[in-house]
C-alpha cells in the first residue's frame, strides 16, 4: 500500500466513529462462539467445558472492561475458489475494521466501520468512496440490558448480527453469512427458558421495502438445548412495518405457510443439541418453507431443509476437535414467486450459505499445540450442487397455465440435474504471532465434476488477522 493511501486510512480512522471488532473470525468453527456479539450464540450450549479449547477461546477473545475502548483490526488474504469450505474472516474481505465500544452494566454502544482501497472488497456493505478509500458501517447499535437473579432481558436497536441455530458450518434459519441486520431486537431469559423477537429492515429490491420478522423460543440446560422459531419476510412498494407481525405472542408462520396470495414468505424452524457425555455433541436442524396442503401424495411440493452433525472433543488427544456435518436443502427452499420474497439480504443468503438445491458433507479436524500458539486444521467437503439455486426463476412445472395439477408429473431427482460435484480439501495451520496476531497458511485441492467433464484446482491460502485495542476508562 502506498504511503498516501496509508495516510488516508489513518485520517479516516481518526474522524470516524468505530467500534469493538467482535466480527472478525479466524475460522468457521471455534471463534464464532467467542468473537461474536451476545445474540450470535443464542441458545447454544457451552461446547468446550473445562479443557484446552476453553482456554484457547479465552486467550483469543478480545477483552473488554467497562467504559470506552477503541480498536482496529486488519485482515489480509489471497483469493481461492473453494465452494463448500469457507472461512468466516473472508466474509469481510481485505481491509481494516476500526472499532469503538462503550459498555456498562446496563448500556452497550457499538460502532464498527470497514475501510478498504478496493471497492470489490466492500460488496457486503453500503458503500461510499472518499479519496479512493471505500468504507461502510459494519455494526452500529445501542443495547439496553437488565439483569436479575431470575429474569434477564435486553433491547437492541441498530445494525448487528443475528444468528439462531445449532450448526458449526452454517445455520439453516438465521446465519451470519448475509451481513449484519438493521433491527429492533428483544431478547429475554427466564431460568432455562429464553426467547428472541426481532424486526429487521432488509435491503430494497425492485422498489419494494422488505422486512423480516423473527420469533425464536428455546430451552437450555447443561445437557440439552432446544430451539423452535418462525420468520416471515414481507415486502411491498412503500410498504410500512406490519402491525400484525409486531405481536411477539402471535404465531405467524403457520397461518402463512404455503400461501401465494398474502405477499410474504414464511418459515418454520426447529433445532436441538444434546451432550450425552462430556466432549460429545450431537445436534440437528430443520427448516420448513412450504407444506403441501393441496395435493395428495405430492411429496415434492414440500420445501424443507435439514442438517445433522456430531462433534467430539478431547479424542484422540486432549486438544482434539472433530466434527462431521451433513446438510440437505431441497430445490425452491428460501424462494418465492416474487423476487422480493427470496430469503436474502444484500444479495447473500440469510439461511445456509450454500443456498438451496444441494447435499453437503463437511468434516473438520483441528488440534491445539504449543499452548494454543499453533493449530493444525483439516477441512474436507463433498458437495452435490443442483442446477437450480436462489437466483433461478421460481416456477410450478407440475401445473398448467390455468393452474390445474398434472397428475402424471414426474418430479426431478434431488439435487436437480445437471448436478455439479465438488470434492474439496484444505490442510494448514493457524499460527499465533505475538499477543494479538494470527497467520493462517493452508493448501487446498478442488475437483469439480459436471456430467462427463472435470476440472481440478490446487493452491495456497494465506490469511493474516491482527488487532489492537486501547481502553479509555476513567
Amino acid at each position: 500500500m502506498k504511503k498516501t493511501k496509508l495516510n488516508q486510512f489513518i485520517y479516516l480512522l481518526m474522524v470516524a466513529h468505530v467500534c469493538h471488532g467482535q466480527f472478525f473470525y479466524i475460522d468457521d468453527q471455534e471463534s464464532k462462539y467467542w468473537l461474536q456479539t451476545n445474540f450470535s450464540s443464542f441458545n447454544k450450549l457451552d461446547i468446550f467445558p473445562s479443557n484446552k479449547w476453553l482456554t484457547y477461546g479465552i486467550n483469543k477473545n478480545i477483552r473488554q472492561k467497562e467504559g470506552h475502548s477503541f480498536g482496529a483490526f486488519i485482515h489480509l488474504k489471497n483469493q481461492n475458489n473453494l465452494k463448500g469450505i469457507i472461512q468466516k474472516s473472508d466474509y469481510i474481505g481485505n481491509g481494516l475494521l476500526s472499532a469503538y465500544r462503550y459498555t456498562s452494566p446496563h448500556i452497550e454502544i457499538m460502532n464498527t466501520m470497514f475501510f478498504t482501497d478496493d471497492v470489490n472488497n466492500a460488496e457486503r456493505g453500503f458503500v461510499r468512496t472518499i479519496k479512493n478509500v471505500t468504507m461502510y458501517t459494519n455494526q452500529a447499535y445501542l443495547k439496553l440490558n437488565n439483569q436479575s437473579d431470575k429474569f434477564n432481558y435486553s433491547l437492541k436497536i441498530g445494525r448487528d448480527f443475528i444468528t439462531v441455530g445449532h450448526s458449526f458450518n452454517s445455520n439453516l434459519f438465521i446465519s451470519d453469512f448475509s451481513r449484519p441486520f438493521d433491527q429492533f431486537t428483544l431478547h429475554a431469559e427466564l431460568g432455562k427458558l429464553n426467547a428472541l423477537f426481532s424486526v429487521i429492515e432488509l435491503d430494497t429490491i425492485m422498489d419494494h421495502n422488505r422486512y423480516l420478522y423473527i420469533h425464536s423460543f428455546g430451552y437450555k440446560s447443561k445437557k440439552l438445548s432446544i430451539t423452535v422459531g418462525e420468520s416471515v419476510l414481507a415486502s411491498g412498494v412503500s410498504k410500512p412495518i406490519n402491525i400484525q407481525f409486531l405481536n411477539p405472542f402471535s404465531f405467524w408462520a403457520w397461518e402463512n405457510l404455503g400461501s401465494t396470495t398474502k405477499g410474504l414468505n414464511a418459515f418454520l424452524y426447529a433445532g436441538i443439541t444434546w451432550l450425552p457425555i462430556n466432549g460429545l455433541r450431537i445436534y440437528g436442524e430443520t427448516i420448513i418453507d412450504d407444506i403441501n396442503f393441496h395435493q395428495d401424495d405430492a411429496f415434492y411440493l414440500n420445501r424443507f431443509g435439514y442438517l445433522i452433525g456430531v462433534q467430539r472433543t478431547g479424542f484422540p488427544f486432549e486438544s482434539s476437535n472433530l466434527w462431521i456435518e451433513y446438510s440437505n436443502v431441497l430445490h425452491q427452499v428460501y424462494q418465492s414467486y416474487h423476487p422480493t420474497h427470496i430469503y436474502t439480504h444484500r444479495g447473500f443468503p440469510i439461511g445456509h450459505f450454500l443456498g438451496n438445491d444441494f447435499i453437503n458433507i463437511k468434516i473438520h479436524y483441528s488440534q491445539l499445540m504449543q499452548f494454543g500458539k499453533i493449530k493444525p486444521i483439516i477441512d474436507i467437503s463433498y458437495l452435490m450442487d443442483g442446477a437450480n439455486g436462489l437466483e433461478t426463476r421460481f416456477d410450478n412445472p407440475w401445473e398448467t397455465e390455468e393452474g390445474e395439477f398434472l397428475k402424471d408429473y414426474i418430479p426431478p431427482t434431488h439435487p436437480s440435474p445437471p448436478v455439479t460435484t465438488w470434492i474439496e480439501s484444505e490442510v494448514g495451520a493457524e499460527i499465533k504471532i505475538g499477543i494479538a496476531a494470527y497467520l493462517t497458511i493452508t493448501a487446498h485441492y478442488q475437483l469439480k465434476s459436471m456430467e462427463k467433464a472435470s476440472v481440478t484446482d490446487m493452491g495456497i491460502g494465506i490469511r493474516f488477522w491482527s488487532y489492537f485495542q486501547l481502553p479509555f476508562n476513567k
